[in-house]
């Protein structure tokens, strides 16, 4: 069974990539430890969108070694060197296709459409959110308008010495 989570951070009116789509405003809270790499450890995929691929190439390093990456985009191959497939499928083709590959266990990165892709095709299970003591005032809002309504089961609630909050919620389909 596919187990798809959604790691990541967000300003606290909820913006992932500010006004110029740039994530710099999280340089001064990357110090913090936020369990990272316990939960990398325990994925096997990666599923992000065009921007997201786009800012994670700006790195010095490839962030995902040793992970199957798909991202998904509607532009076709942005790159040749092997370290992502260029996916123009439905989350839930995606989502089938890695775990036929016995890559069951996959993290959505961003952005807000894959999310919402992921959302809308009743695929993801956790939501693992870190809020950032920071209004943005404006940029790429994490929440895309979706299809489909959720309940989410707070399951832990950390306050970090440095005031991010991280939530993790457990989803299940809304009863309409």
């Amino acid at each position: 069974m596919t187990d798809v989570t959604i790691y990541i951070a967000q300003s606290l009116d909820g913006y992932i990539a500010d006004a110029e789509g740039s994530i710099a405003w999280l340089r001064p809270f990357e110090a913090g430890d936020y369990g990272y790499d316990a939960f990398y450890g325990r994925i096997d995929a990666v599923v992000m969108g065009t921007g997201t691929y786009r800012d994670c190439r700006r790195f010095p390093d490839w962030p995902y070694r040793g992970k199957a990456v798909m991202v998904m985009t509607k532009s076709g191959r942005l790159d040749d060197d092997g370290l992502a497939v260029f996916d123009d499928r439905t989350a839930v083709e995606i989502a089938v296709d890695l775990e036929r590959a016995g890559l069951g266990r996959i993290w959505v990165a961003g952005g807000s459409g894959p999310i919402r892709a992921f959302l809308d095709a009743g695929l993801v299970r956790r939501l693992r959110i870190f809020t950032i003591p920071l209004l943005l005032g404006s940029g790429t809002p994490l929440w895309k308008p979706g299809k489909r309504r959720w309940n989410a089961t707070l399951e832990r609630s950390v306050t970090h010495g440095n005031g991010v909050v991280e939530t993790v919620h457990a989803l299940a389909a809304a009863q309409s």
